[in-house]
């Protein structure tokens, strides 16, 4: 196939805290698993190519991963990292049989956000769920927001173009984007008017401890 995407693996018989050494080198290890694998694969990728791929291709692409005496149809499944540095520490690729349907979740990326006077726009969903086959999944949903004039407008699954062979999941109802008021902060009390409610309060104190 001329336009089949391919990223090169290694086979991995290093596991447990001796990936820590696979890291250090800028390798990233990962397990190849699915219907169509018996039992599962272990493998590593080199990290600035996976980061680059990940990022033009997302987790909802199918792809061809190869590795010396192996090669498979993948989607990225799970993408672990360290909660504070972010680095990459595993990567769960998996394998489905492209013959039968398969939920997953796609990307959504919104175009033409507008800008309307007193209203602030909002991108609600990341993503949402599809059913289709693995190679007619899409890499991502483009929502064009240009029709959102309005305070209030939005634009929700429901509305969103059909797609060749693909099911969306997620209830029509679900709100993608929207324009929203813009939040109107409480303006500060005059002087005078502070030292009324002061006066105020002071008094309803006062009484209140004369009845005790």
């Amino acid at each position: 196939m001329a336009n089949e995407l391919i990223l090169m693996a290694e086979p991995r018989d290093v596991h447990g805290k001796k990936v820590k050494v696979l890291r250090r080198d800028g390798l990233i290890p990962g397990v190849v698993y699915g219907p169509v694998v018996e039992g599962t694969v272990s493998v590593s990728v080199n990290g600035r190519e996976f980061n680059r791929f990940f990022m033009a291709h997302g987790h909802s692409t199918i792809f061809t991963l190869k590795w010396d005496g192996g090669s498979q149809p993948v989607l990225i499944r799970e993408v672990q990292r360290d909660p504070v540095r972010q680095d990459i520490l595993h990567i769960d690729f998996f394998a489905p049989n492209m013959k039968v349907v398969l939920r997953q979740a796609v990307a959504v990326v919104v175009s033409h956000a507008p800008e309307v006077t007193g209203g602030v726009f909002q991108h609600a969903v990341n993503e949402i769920e599809v059913e289709a086959l693995p190679s007619d999944l899409p890499s991502e949903i483009i929502v064009d927001a240009s029709s959102l004039e309005n305070i209030g407008d939005t634009i929700t699954v429901g509305q969103l173009p059909a797609i060749d062979k693909v099911t969306f999941i997620t209830d029509a109802d679900t709100v993608i984007a929207s324009v929203v008021a813009e939040a109107v902060e409480a303006e500060p009390a005059a002087e005078g008017e502070e030292e009324v409610v002061e006066a105020v309060a002071e008094a309803v104190a006062e009484e209140a401890a004369e009845e005790e």
